[in-house]
């Protein structure tokens, strides 16, 4: 069998690492569309790594110096092994990044009958560290949030609903599951005993303009509603008509009214920002 000369060697050498350099630069270039799972990335890098430092070791022979100057001494390395720890090196740069998806959340909601008394209207608003969001309930009582934080996981829920006629019990405690995307929550809500419905509006002064996009809370409950355009909003409460209740406006993370109020049955309620 005929031996390849040193010239043909080289060539290979040099056609070995066009093909690298090919390949490094469709990783860069490709780095977001690329799919590749680490450890097969990592598989690929290091064989043709291997693959490479084998042609060039056919142009020019490995060499390492030893001196022993200490009782540890020094090591020097040159040609095809410090190429191979190079190209590992780049290859380890550029690997594939670790993708997280999105969490998401559904929430079913149902009467004190369980699937027996299904929940159609009404709205859920959740609070997840920094994250917040509403939704209102479709026909089949469920309320989909998306785009969580990944680094959220497994931390609690703060849960409010708004439906009229029910109320969701304090002691329940909720929290995202923390090894799966997506979290499922059934909760069952109590009717109220006593329910007030009542109608307001939210405005700035002297020029009266409504305020949209606030929430509102009132103190006791966990009843929450959220401002329309007008700055109206309209819930009920499960308290007795002309009972006393805290009502709280947050607009931009930021307390814009504050104030105790007395509500009666289809009453209206003026709020005005605080200056």
């Amino acid at each position: 069998m005929k031996r390849l000369t040193q010239r043909s060697w080289i060539y290979i050498s040099l056609a070995g690492f066009f093909l690298f350099a090919l390949f490094f630069y469709l990783v860069i270039t490709t780095e977001k569309k690329t799919t590749l799972d680490t450890p097969v990335y990592f598989f690929l890098v290091v064989f043709i790594d291997i693959v490479a430092t084998g042609f060039l070791a056919g142009a020019m022979k490995s060499v390492a110096t030893y001196q022993s100057s200490t009782p540890k001494g020094n090591l020097y390395l040159a040609g095809p092994v410090v190429v191979f720890c190079i190209i590992l090196y780049i290859g380890y740069q550029y690997r594939p990044s670790e993708h997280k998806s999105l969490l998401s959340l559904s929430v079913q909601l149902s009467g004190p009958k369980g699937n027996q008394e299904p929940i159609s209207k009404g709205t859920v608003s959740v609070i997840i560290d920094l994250f917040q969001q509403s939704r209102d309930v479709n026909n089949l009582g469920l309320a989909f949030f998306t785009g969580i934080n990944p680094e959220f996981k497994g931390k609690p829920i703060e849960l409010l609903v708004n439906v009229p006629g029910y109320y969701l019990p304090e002691e329940n405690r909720y929290a995202l599951g923390d090894s799966s995307d997506h979290t499922n929550l059934f909760v069952k809500l109590q009717k109220n005993k006593a329910a007030t419905s009542f109608q307001g509006r939210l405005f700035s002064l002297p020029e009266k303009l409504g305020i949209s996009g606030a929430v509102i809370h009132f103190s006791g409950t966990n009843v929450v509603v959220k401002t329309d355009s007008t700055g109206s909003f309209s819930t009920e409460l499960p308290i007795a008509s002309g009972s006393e209740v805290r009502v709280i406006a947050i607009k931009d993370n930021k307390e814009i009214y504050n104030s105790l109020r007395t509500i009666f049955q289809n009453d209206y309620l003026t709020l005005t920002e605080n200056k």
